[in-house]
């Protein structure tokens, strides 16, 4: 479908995470009135949360992933990120309904909010053996009360046209400032293949990986947000 333009007013984060909503309501092939009845939620709700107009609360964020498939985790942070500077973009009253209802999703059958719950736990368990099984082979020392943060090695593979470098078979996970892990190595790592110094590989998405992640998505015309998405990582991943 033709999505609006967004509000002028939501900051990089909220941009992002509506751009991953949006991406995940194409990619089920679904319009909002069937989200309205696989979801507690209303379409109009739907039409608000993906238009900018209202921030998602996290049971609708959950429920998408759950039907697209997608990993919740990270659209969960990007979402606590964005909720933290969001702005409600001016709405009119003829478009947002009565405030209680701006303030509250239209939630029909809470029953399905819990049962979503649970299925939405077993699936992206499922999803993060299938899609990262080199997650608990990497070594990594760790530092005292950071998880994720240490030495990293890059053992670069080529499968087709696209690159990995041993820490993270992922091309979709949201990857961002302060994140840390086996995601965050690889992203150091293919940087480094790009001629573009993230700083150590530690597994530490800190200031110089999003820096050298900007200069990337600068060169290839691309929102220099310092956000490894789906988008992005298509970018660290392809090799002539």
């Amino acid at each position: 479908m033709r999505w609006k333009v967004l509000p002028e007013s939501l900051d990089p984060h909220a941009r992002q995470l509506v751009g991953e909503l949006r991406g995940l309501k194409d990619h089920s092939g679904l319009s909002l009135k069937s989200l309205q009845a696989k979801t507690p939620f209303s379409r109009s709700s739907w039409e608000r949360y993906l238009n900018g107009k209202v921030l998602p609360p996290q049971a609708a964020v959950e429920a998408l992933a759950r039907i697209a498939g997608a990993d919740v985790a990270p659209l969960l942070a990007l979402r606590d990120a964005a909720e933290r500077t969001w702005t409600t973009a001016s709405v009119t009253p003829a478009e947002s309904g009565s405030p209680a209802q701006e303030r509250k999703p239209e939630i029909r059958v809470a029953a399905l909010s819990v049962a979503a719950g649970a299925l939405l736990l077993a699936a992206t368990t499922s999803v993060l053996l299938i899609t990262d099984p080199w997650r608990a082979h990497v070594p990594a020392t760790g530092e005292p009360g950071v998880a994720g943060v240490g030495t990293y090695t890059c053992r670069y593979t080529r499968h087709g046209d696209q690159l990995f470098a041993g820490n993270s078979s992922t091309t979709s996970r949201l990857v961002m400032r302060n994140t840390t892990g086996t995601d965050a190595a690889e992203v150091q790592c293919l940087l480094l293949r790009h001629k573009l110094s993230p700083g150590d590989v530690d597994g530490y998405f800190g200031a110089r990986t999003e820096a050298a992640v900007k200069r990337l998505q600068r060169q290839d015309h691309v929102p220099d947000d310092g956000i490894v998405g789906e988008q992005t990582w298509a970018l660290l991943r392809h090799v002539e």
